[in-house]
């Protein structure tokens, strides 16, 4: 009597090997434009939550805070820096300047944003008054609009009618959103991707 064994013959291994190869080869290009979306999302809504705090923070402890690019965002003396930044600052304002003096808190430092990427803002600080209402100080412009991009830039992502990049928006009322809509990150007061 004649007992057949259990398991996979070389032909059936071959093909299930080939089928998983083929799908592993149209899967790979979307796992990587999938990270690439997500760092941007990440990067983008850390800011947000930044800017949110800020005005939060100024509301509950009714004097101004501000938010602002800063080289090292992490080291205990940080400082506010202009034009592209690594990560940013949320500080408490007392002599409501956006530049943190050394005797003014931090309330929440930006991690340091990966080397791909690069972010860009309209102005020096985003500043928020008492009523939680977006201030201008003199001397400094406001940071109105941040926008942070990869190599893609704010070309249409594939697939969709969106931008790659993603900005923050920050209205004169102390609002704040993020935006992927191609109309408006492309379009003045917008800054450009470097």
């Amino acid at each position: 009597m004649k007992t057949r064994s259990a398991g996979f013959t070389l032909m059936e291994l071959m093909v299930t090997l080939a089928l998983a190869a083929v799908i592993l080869s149209i899967g790979a290009p979307s796992f990587g434009e999938f990270r690439r979306n997500n760092r941007l999302t990440s990067v983008g809504n850390e800011f947000l939550g930044a800017v949110q705090t800020a005005r939060t923070e100024a509301i509950k402890r009714q004097t101004p805070v501000a938010v602002c690019p800063s080289a090292d965002p992490t080291d205990a003396g940080a400082t506010c820096t202009s034009g592209a930044f690594n990560g940013w600052i949320v500080f408490v304002d007392n002599d409501n300047d956006c530049e943190r003096d050394a005797a003014e808190d931090v309330v929440r430092a930006g991690n340091t944003i990966d080397a791909s990427l690069t972010a860009a803002s309209t102005g020096d600080c985003a500043s928020f008054g008492a009523n939680g209402f977006l201030q201008n100080i003199a001397g400094k412009t406001t940071a109105g609009n941040t926008l942070f991009c990869d190599d893609r830039g704010t070309a249409v992502q594939a697939g969709t009618d969106q931008s790659a990049a993603r900005g923050v928006e920050v209205s004169a009322t102390g609002r704040s959103r993020v935006t992927r809509v191609m109309d408006e990150v492309t379009a003045a007061p917008w800054p450009a991707c470097s």
